[in-house]
């Protein structure tokens, strides 16, 4: 997953990938896909994925707003 060298402790975090954030950003379909793609190896290397989510009144957690885009 990393280029770097000597970095056991690699991790790969996600933030605010909610769909409410991310409904109107530039080429939202291709950063999603690029994002799902990142976790996919991720997740075959065996790294750690952190998803680090905003939740307010409007972002409600588990909700279509609040919710993750990638799974």
């Amino acid at each position: 997953m990393t280029t770097l060298e000597n970095r056991p402790n690699t991790a790969l975090l996600v933030v605010d990938v909610q769909n409410a954030v991310v409904e109107a950003a530039h080429e939202r379909d291709a950063v999603v896909a690029n994002i799902a793609g990142l976790v996919d190896q991720a997740r075959r290397e065996r790294v750690p994925v952190v998803w680090v989510q905003h939740s307010d009144d409007e972002l409600v957690r588990g909700s279509d707003a609040g919710g993750s885009s990638p799974s």
